[in-house]
């Protein structure tokens, strides 16, 4: 299967680690020249050096991707350097374990902030460079949260909800010029897990390595995490030719978590 990008430019919004790393990652693998926004310095220039390993230079922008201003200012500088935007991928987000249904108004806020306005500001930000190309995409990284919500994390489920709706709402507005779809992972082997996982770590858990190996043996039937890289696999199908009539859809990758669950 040829899932060539040559000639490309992909937004990796949130692309500095874990599965928005991967992403940018395989992305540029594959031919695209790649773009990657976060807050944190050391790590978009840590991933950076590795997309110079497989390929062109990336472009490198720092600063707060819940902020309109400075997510404007990072569409227009990614356009300006390439000349245009063909493939934006929304991967800004947070969840924090202990929150039910006491989180109070602030934490809301900064969860809806980070976990869907990200993603309509990133992608209000693209859409008049998108609608430019003639191989359109926005994937947005949701979660299996955002339509089998757990107990718990009830700010975290909501907002990964609403992205699924504002996927949906954009692959009709959009169509046919851009498609739209998202991405569900469930548990995946991210810095974020990680430090999920530090917290859970007792007397029977003694290891990060050892919540997670739990976990994995209650909730996914596959009996591991998933790897960021099979994730950035799925976003690569999605982003070249063979995405090319596929729109609106939500796709779950989650070792059988989706379907086990009761």
């Amino acid at each position: 299967m040829n899932l060539d990008l040559t000639g490309r430019v992909a937004l990796v919004a949130g692309g500095s680690r874990g599965i928005g790393r991967a992403i940018a990652l395989e992305l540029a693998g594959l031919g695209a020249s790649v773009a990657i926004g976060a807050r944190g310095r050391e790590a978009l220039e840590e991933t950076a050096d590795e997309i110079k390993a497989v390929s062109a230079n990336p472009y490198v922008f720092v600063g707060d991707l819940c902020a309109t201003a400075s997510i404007e200012q990072m569409t227009d500088e990614v356009s300006a350097h390439y000349g245009q935007i063909d493939i934006l991928v929304n991967n800004v987000g947070d969840s924090i374990m202990g929150h039910d249904w006491r989180t109070g108004d602030d934490e809301w806020a900064a969860m809806l902030e980070t976990s869907l306005m990200s993603t309509v500001r990133c992608s209000r930000a693209a859409i008049p460079h998108l609608l430019k190309s003639k191989h359109a995409r926005i994937i947005n990284i949701s979660s299996v949260n955002g339509h089998q919500p757990p107990a718990g994390r009830g700010d975290y489920n909501a907002a990964k909800a609403a992205v699924l709706a504002f996927s949906k709402t954009m692959a009709n507005e959009l169509a046919p010029t851009v498609t739209v779809n998202s991405i569900c992972p469930a548990r995946i082997d991210t810095p974020l897990w990680r430090r999920m996982a530090e917290s859970m770590v007792d007397d029977s858990r003694t290891t990060v390595d050892a919540v997670l190996a739990s976990v994995a043996k209650v909730d996914i039937p596959m009996g591991r995490f998933g790897l960021p890289e099979e994730v950035a696999a799925l976003t690569a199908f999605l982003a070249s030719d063979h995405g090319a009539w596929i729109t609106g859809v939500a796709y779950n990758i989650d070792g059988g978590y989706t379907k086990a669950a009761v």
